[in-house]
Order: C-alpha cells, then structure tokens, then sequence
C-alpha cells in the first residue's frame, strides 16, 4: 500500500514541470498579445515590449508567491487586459489635451487598475463575491462573449498586426500569417492532444515566415532592445483634477466592471474547485488577496494577474491539486520575460494576432455557438448575444449598463413568472372553525366555490400586474369567493396595490368577491371597498364559510337559533329525561370581547360548550402572532382533555371576536350525573370522542399545512 501510494506521489511530482509547461505554452503567446495590445497607444514613447514581457510574469510570480493555492495558476486574464487595453486606449487619446506625456498616461492607466482592484477587495471584505452568481447565466455568456468578440474585432481593426485596417496587400499578409496561426493550433491539438497548440501555432509560423525570407513584409511584435526593467509611471506629474473631469466617469465605469467580471471568474472557478475538486476556499479572501496583490502590481504600470481558470484547468487535468505547479509556470513566465528582448522582435505580430483570434473565438462560451441551444432557450440565447453585442460597439462601460438591465429584467420575469406559488381551486383548503357534522357536511360539497391562490416575492407593479392576470386566468365559472393569501409576500410596491384595487373591483363587477389575507393592516385603506382584508388565512376562510352557510337561512336557524338544545351534538342519543337532568347541572358564563377564558397550564375540569359568540383556541393568549390552533362555534365543546382526565390546559382559550356565552359542565357534576344515567352517560361520552376525533382531523390538516414547505408547483404556465 506505502509503494503504490509513493509511486502515485513520485507521477504527480514528475507530472508538475510538464502541466507547468503545458500552461505556460498558453499564456506566453496569449499574455504577450494582450499585452503588446494594451500598451500599443504609447508605443512612441514607452519600450512596450518590456511593459508587455513583465505584465506577463511579474504579477503572477508575484502573486503565485504570496498568495499560491493547490490547482490555481496566476496570471494575466482575457477581461481584464482588454479592459486595461481600453483605458490606455482612451487616456492616450485624451493625452494631447489634457498634456499628459506617456509615463503620466501609464500612472492614469495604473490607478484605474489599483481603483478595480479596490472595487474587487470591497466585494471579498463585504462578503459580496457570492452576489455575483445571481447574474443571470446569459449575462455572463455575455460578457465572456463580448470579451471574446472584441479580440477578434481588435484584430481586424489593427490590420492583423499590420497597425491599421486598409484594403492592401500588405494587411492581407498579416490576415494570411494570423488565420495560418490560428490553423496550425487547431490542427495540432486536434492531432496532438496534449501538445499546447497555440504555442505550436505561433512558433510554427513564426519560424516559417523567418526561412522564407518573408519577415520584412511582417511587422515586427517588438523592436530590438537590450535588456531593461519597467519604467515607473509618473504618478506626481498627473493632471488628476483635469482628468477626473473629462474622463473620470468613462473611467471609474471600465474599473468597476473589471472587478465585476473578474470577481465573477473567480467566483465560477472556485466553486468548480470545490465541487469538481473537493478543493474548498474561501471566495471573499481570494478575491482580497488577489486584489492587494494587484492594485500593488497595477501601482507600477503593470498589468494585473487574476486567477487563471483556463491554464488552471490545464495543470488540474495533468497533475492534479498541485502546489508548486503554480510557482513552476510563474519561474516560466520570468525566465520569457528576462529573455524576451533577445528574441521577440523575430516574432511577427500578425502570429501574436492570430493567438488573439484563438484566444477570442475560444472564449466564447461554446453553447453561444449552439443551434441547440438557441432552439431550446432563445431567450437567454438572445440576451447573452445582445451584451456582446453592446460590448463590442459600446465598450465595457454600455456592457456593464446592458448587462445590468438584462439581468434586471430576468430578475423580474422570474419574479413574476413565480409570484403565484400554489392555487387551491377544489375548496380542499378549510379553515380551523369547528362546526357541528350536519354544517360541515353541507359545507363540503359546497367550498369548490372557493378559490385560494397563495402569493409569494416582492410585489412589484409588473410582478402584480402579471399576477391579476394569472388570477384571472385561473378562476372558474363556480368560483365566488376568492382569496389571495399573502403572508409569504415581505413588501409591496405601492403602485403594485393599484393592480390588486382594479382586480377586485373587476371580480365585484362578475359577482365574486375578493379577500386578502396576511398583509400588513396599514394597506387596508389602500385595497378600496372592493377588498376585503385579513389578518391571516384562516379568518379569510371563516369569512368565506359563514358566507355559504348563510345561504341556508332554514340550517342556520337550526344551528344558531334560540329554541336549538344546549348540548348540541352531545346530546345526541340522550334520553329526553337525562338530557333534562343534565342540563340542570350546566353553569353559565359570560365573557366580554377579548377576554381570555383559561390559558395554558391552568387547571380546571370544566367541560365548555358554546351557546352564543365563537371561541378562538391559541398557543398564547391575546393571540396577537401566536399560532391559532381552533375557532369553536355554537353548539362545539372545547376543554375536553381536561375535563376527562384531570391534565392541565395544553391551549389559551378566549373571546377574541366578540362576547361569548359558554354553558360549563364541571367534572363532580357530571359523574354524579352519570351514577343516575349510566347508559346515557356512555352516550354523551361517545359523542364528545367523535367531536375529539373531526377536531384531531383538523389538527392533522393544519399540521401539514404548517410543515408543507417544499417547493410548490407553478399555478399556471409562466
């Protein structure tokens, strides 16, 4: 077991220097691209070659030293050297009449940089690099796609390397030496899997055109120099004031969408660290070691280095979770970069440009070029396309801008394709009312009148408005009544209650009537007369019962009448005589509106029967936001654990509503009752069991109801 477990060891260390090779043949033709790209505007005055070689490596190095992680390799990143590419861009065409000479250009570009990576360490120390994953999936296709695309038109703007875009035979040299590159690397990695083809494209052409002689019709990717560090920009020199204000705006706008889309890559690859990987990190402190790093780096006119997730993948396929993997790939990049001044300026730019293209046509997500996927969800197709899009005739800045409305209005299309979570159109939904047998057995057949459609999310005036008609969309011809149940609504837009005030009134204008149940009491005035308004579901439910039963004046009076019997349905059975002689030993109670009647834990074997009014059961009492656990009507009994075996209360028990009349029957009463009325006796307590049992029935529906959590199906089609 020790052998093959140092075999396997002995493999992943000798595995390291190639997967370090294998990704640093990337980055090199790929970071001196985007590099001699970037810093082309100052090219004049500033040795370009030299800021390029270094951006490449010191970052990295710097960063795989001080910050290194298993399977993460550092190094320039697609976005956020094109974006530094559009600042130097757009600093140096303001330079003239701002008098601003390159090195002061090159200190604007570097506190640009500092100030996204400022952006990006606020993200990691307020814990927001998480935020990032609710932008919409085509909004980031988007951006990685409009990233991409704008390579590819970078190249055709610059002639592919030539400097300017004409019709001439001297641009199509430089087009035919780029597509070459761009042919020789996917042919060679189609053949070659594991050799880098990018490198192998950029090195093949390159030697082809210097033996054929044809490398003065190319222009050169750098001129020949010596040896030389990075010049420092002039940080002093700058026209701050001045600059703020003919560009601070432009500018302020490309640093934070670099630390977006960079926060965002960091974030996707470490969750496919962990979750592919099993390595964990932390997100937040990536992205703030990341970021002191950087805005450290970009202070010298450097570019900044970001986690890598592509040369990342590349050492994690060939040697796994390594740690010195990173720092192998870095030492790498050095080494091109001290030695770079002795051969780059034999490499033509139009190969660099054909990296570029690669480069860019490989960081358009695969699914962006999918017939299928275009079939199967056009519409984040077509978002993600329309970010492109406007980054690439726009810029960074109409990107962030497109993608920001984008992902808002995904957001409000999910929000209100979900705004109804469930609808109960069967009248299988009832309240916690308990009603003698002959009422519920009217009731029932009866509640498929009823509609309860359950609400949830922010109730925005689209959210509302697409929700009224879902509404609409989903009552019946029988439905009569229906209620909305808010509760799981936690705001409400004000111009959202204009739509719920018109849906109400259209609902009166059909004969329906329209409740809202659990919103917040200071919106009743704002619902209108059409509206009726509920503390919670269930009394919205009572409301909508006693409205049927009301139907039935000839049901009513039988139950609600004063010539019905005291004991309702416990006397049931009872002989006339035993019924007479207990009801003798009944007492009388009265209790005004709102007081409570025993609470919880009291003792007390009164057995309670409702004669007029209705009593609310609660955990607390005032009710207030306790949970409501029964109401009892005329003719129920209630405190019956009690009153059978001498157990505390288990409830809070009161007159919420209005005043109640109970009839109590006190436990030595009753059994010297009993001891003259056996038979009777074994009646009434048979009778009391059965109302126990349709109560434990009710108990039992709203205990699913309270646990029923899980997601819920969609009412209609969004």
């Amino acid at each position: 077991m020790s052998s093959s477990l140092g075999l396997r060891t002995r493999l992943a260390r000798s595995a390291v220097p190639t997967a370090a090779m294998s990704a640093a043949a990337v980055t090199i033709p790929h970071a001196l691209g985007l590099g001699l790209l970037a810093f082309a505007p100052v090219a004049g005055d500033l040795p370009v070659a030299t800021l390029a070689l270094w951006s490449a490596a010191l970052p990295g190095a710097i960063a795989s030293l001080v910050a290194g992680r298993p399977g993460v390799v550092y190094a320039p990143t697609t976005v956020v050297a094109l974006l530094y590419a559009a600042v130097v861009a757009s600093l140096a065409g303001a330079a003239t009449s701002l008098g601003m000479t390159a090195p002061q250009v090159l200190a604007a570009c570097s506190a640009t940089a500092a100030l996204a990576c400022g952006f990006q360490w606020l993200f990691g120390a307020m814990r927001l690099a998480s935020l990032a994953r609710f932008l919409p999936i085509s909004v980031t296709h988007g951006f990685a796609a409009g990233v991409g695309l704008a390579m590819v038109v970078g190249q055709l703007r610059s002639g592919f390397g030539a400097g300017t875009w004409s019709l001439s035979a001297h641009v199509a040299v430089h087009a035919a030496a780029a597509l070459g590159v761009v042919g020789v690397a996917v042919l060679a990695q189609r053949r070659w899997p594991r050799m880098p083809g990018l490198l192998t494209g950029v090195v093949a052409v390159a030697v082809l055109v210097g033996l054929g002689g044809w490398g003065s019709a190319l222009a050169p990717a750098a001129v020949k120099s010596g040896f030389a560090l990075p010049p420092w920009p002039d940080h002093a020199g700058v026209p701050w004031r001045a600059l703020l204000e003919a560009q601070g705006l432009h500018l302020v706008s490309l640093a934070l969408l670099m630390a977006v889309v960079n926060s965002l890559e960091v974030l996707v690859f470490n969750q496919e660290l962990e979750l592919d990987h099993g390595l964990r990190g932390d997100p937040n402190r990536a992205l703030r070691r990341e970021s002191a790093i950087g805005a450290l780096c970009a202070l010298c006119g450097l570019i900044p280095a970001s986690t890598s997730a592509s040369r990342s993948r590349i050492v994690l396929a060939r040697a796994g979770a390594s740690s010195s993997a990173g720092m192998v790939h870095a030492l790498l990049l050095l080494l091109v970069a001290a030695t770079g001044h002795w051969w780059l300026d034999k490499v033509p730019m139009a190969c660099l440009s054909g990296a570029l293209i690669l480069a860019g046509l490989t960081q358009v997500p695969a699914v962006m070029w999918s017939r299928g996927y275009a079939q199967a969800a056009p519409a984040a197709w077509s978002q993600g396309w329309l970010v492109a899009l406007v980054f690439c005739v726009a810029g960074g800045a109409g990107a962030l801008v497109a993608g920001l409305v984008v992902a808002t209005f995904v957001l409000l299309r999910a929000s209100a394709s979900s705004a109804i979570r469930r609808g109960h159109l069967d009248g299988e939904v009832r309240s916690r009312r308990l009603r003698r047998a002959v009422s519920e057995s009217w009731l029932a057949p009866r509640m498929n009148r009823l509609a309860v459609i359950e609400l949830q999310g922010m109730m925005s005036f689209g959210v509302a408005a697409y929700m009224a008609e879902q509404v609409r969309a989903l009552l019946r011809r029988e439905h009569e009544w229906v209620i909305l149940d808010v509760t799981r609504v936690p705001a409400w837009d004000a111009t959202a209650l204009v739509q719920v005030r018109a849906l109400g009134r259209d609902l009166a204008q059909q004969r329906r009537q329209l409740a809202v149940a659990g919103a917040d009491p200071a919106l009743a005035a704002q619902l209108g007369v059409h509206v009726e308004q509920f503390a919670d579901l269930d009394r919205a439910l009572e409301w909508a019962e006693d409205a049927i039963l009301v139907e039935q004046p000839a049901l009513a009076s039988t139950l609600i009448g004063p010539h019905a019997d005291l004991l309702g349905e416990l006397g049931e059975g009872v002989s006339d005589e035993a019924r007479y002689a207990l009801e003798a030993v009944f007492t009388h109670a009265d209790y005004r509106r709102g007081e409570c009647i025993f609470r919880d834990g009291d003792s007390g074997r009164e057995l309670c029967i409702v004669r007029s009014g209705h009593v609310t059961m609660a955990t607390q009492w005032p009710p207030g936001s306790s949970l409501r656990l029964a109401t009892i009507g005329h003719g129920m009994a209630f405190g019956e654990m009690a009153f059978l075996n001498g157990q505390p209360r288990t409830a809070c028990a009161g007159a919420e509503g209005r005043a109640v009349h109970l009839l109590k029957l006190d436990r030595p009463a009753f059994e010297a009752w009993a001891a003259d009325h056996p038979r009777d006796a074994l009646v009434f307590l048979n009778n009391l069991a059965l109302m126990g049992t349709r109560r434990l029935a009710a108990t039992t529906r709203q205990l699913r109801a309270v646990l029923e959590n899980g997601p819920a199906s969609p009412a209609v089609p969004g």
